[in-house]
């Protein structure tokens, strides 16, 4: 009985030893399928919970702070609303907050504890407000739709646009139309002298030159994107001077400078909305000297935002910039671009357009551009 007993342990020990030859798993092997387990789990929670939002219980809120009616940033981004609401099917709300800053602060806190998903707003206007706001719900999430903000609080997105690139487009048609014209000028009138807004006019800049590198440019600032009555003023004393393009890239302001172009019987550049579209069936005047605009897509730019705040995709705490090859940025191809260009010169920037998608333009980089920089190339087009 003793010798059968031993037999059979030694038996066991045996398939013991054969079954352990067979799957030996060094530790980091375990550590490895483990992490790997847990990585797979998290990412199908986290599928699982993008998936289980439901858009009829999504709510969206829009803080605008300026004015409606500018027929440009503001209403652009007023505009994207219904697109989001129909595409998404989400529900969406919106504040005008006007110019006074001092309500921006308010009007943000208010839309945090109504309970809002995602607040959406634009510009770098309230800046401060969204900062502080952020920091103290950190728990709200927000999205902005066009700021300059690079370090922004863990909660808050920050999209940014590639001015540049809609702007080379835009001086592209400005100096097109001045050569069919006979002449050697174009103008630019900017909200402010300051960085995001000269940005427009290098880029601007540099599409005239790609055009005619003899070109020369005049700049104005009207110190205001409200003003429209001095924008009106800038934009007489350039045309009076013996041009006949101005791209205005002045917000709200930007209304003089296109109600002096119909008084003189000149033409314009719009920005940010396509302008000639906003003006054509209230003021059709001022639609037909609009030979294009800079625009921001700012309508899609935003669904696309919103759907990947939904599926759980936004880098919070980060900046991102869209440009052409996006079509986050471009320029407005209607009926009155289609009058007061060209066949052929529609063709010759659609041929610019697309070298800019491929990096086959050389441009200036203007995120983070110096003042002295900006000036160098400002004085060097002066007239």
């Amino acid at each position: 009985m003793k010798k059968l007993t031993a037999a059979l342990l030694a038996m066991s020990m045996t398939a013991g030893l054969l079954a352990g030859c067979g799957a030996p798993e060094p530790e980091e092997t375990k550590a490895a399928a483990e992490t790997a387990e847990t990585s797979a789990e998290a990412e199908e929670d986290s599928s699982e919970a993008a998936e289980a939002v439901n858009p009829e219980d999504y709510k969206v809120g829009l803080m605008i702070p300026g004015n409606l009616g500018d027929k440009s940033f503001f209403d652009a981004a007023f505009n994207s609303i219904e697109p989001i609401k129909e595409q998404l099917g989400v529900t969406v709300e919106y504040v005008e907050c006007g110019t006074d800053t001092s309500k921006f602060y308010p009007a943000l806190v208010d839309m945090c504890e109504a309970g809002y998903d995602l607040i959406l707003t634009i510009s770098s206007n309230n800046d401060d407000a969204l900062v502080q706001a952020a920091e103290e719900y950190p728990d709200q999430k927000f999205i902005n739709l066009d700021d300059e903000m690079t370090n922004p609080p863990a909660n808050v997105y920050i999209m940014g646009t590639k001015n540049n690139e809609m702007s080379f487009l835009a001086g592209a048609a400005g100096a097109l139309k001045a050569a069919e014209l006979g002449e050697n000028t174009i103008g630019f009138v900017g909200g402010m002298d300051i960085p995001g807004i000269n940005e427009f006019l290098v880029g601007y800049i540099e599409g005239a030159q790609a055009i005619n590198p003899d070109i020369k440019v005049s700049t104005s600032y009207v110190g205001s994107f409200t003003d429209t009555a001095k924008a009106k003023e800038n934009a007489l004393l350039l045309y009076n001077s013996g041009l006949s393009v101005i791209f205005a890239a002045a917000g709200q302001s930007g209304l003089g400078v296109i109600d002096a172009a119909v008084e003189q019987g000149k033409y314009v550049i719009g920005v940010d909305s396509d302008q000639a579209a906003a003006l054509k069936d209230s003021q059709p005047d001022m639609a037909a000297v609009i030979i294009t605009s800079a625009i921001k897509n700012i309508s899609d730019n935003a669904v696309k935002a919103v759907d990947r705040a939904m599926k759980g995709e936004i880098p919070y705490g980060t900046r991102e910039v869209f440009g052409l090859a996006d079509g986050a940025v471009g320029i407005a191809e209607n009926e009155f671009y289609e009058q007061l260009l060209s066949e052929e010169d529609r063709a010759q920037i659609e041929e610019l357009k697309q070298k800019v998608i491929d990096g086959e333009v050389e441009m200036t980089p203007t995120e983070g551009i110096t003042t002295e920089k900006i000036n160098e190339i400002r004085e060097a087009v002066r007239p």
